[in-house]
């Protein structure tokens, strides 16, 4: 990749963009959507899930945690989906990213409304299992 394609998808990738990365935490390893909430220092991502596990549903402290997106007002989304807040991912640097992206430009899904923006940074307020650090960060980020 050349200076300037870096530079370039450097500066394309922002918050509140959904991202589908190969993941190799999950099990098993595989493409999974992700929300960057926050790039510096450190990219911290939201999985974003087709359903709902019912050990959450089942729990209104850990259902507060989940954030709707309908898939009518995201294009990119072939369902409704529900980003999890309850855990900040910090398993990729902005190198890994930009790697990933780079090789498949449809890495890239889009960006969220401002209303579930909205709904995500007060579901990271009131997550009581969101690690304080992560949730300090995020919330420093937008609530300027």
């Amino acid at each position: 990749m050349t200076k300037r394609q870096d530079k370039y998808i450097r500066e394309s990738i922002l918050p509140w963009q959904v991202l589908r990365l190969f993941c190799h935490f999950t099990t098993p390893p595989k493409n999974k959507h992700l929300l960057l909430v926050s790039i510096y220092p450190h990219p911290l991502l939201f999985m974003v899930n087709s359903h709902i596990h019912p050990y959450i549903k089942n729990r209104s402290y850990l259902k507060s945690c989940q954030v709707l997106l309908q898939a009518s007002q995201h294009w990119f989304l072939a369902h409704d989906s529900y980003v999890d807040c309850r855990e900040a991912y910090t398993n990729f640097s902005l190198d890994d990213i930009v790697n990933q992206v780079q090789s498949d430009g449809r890495r890239v899904k889009g960006f969220i409304s401002d209303e579930a923006q909205e709904q995500i940074l007060a579901a990271t307020k009131i997550c009581p299992v969101l690690e304080k650090k992560y949730k300090n960060s995020i919330l420093a980020e937008f609530e300027k």
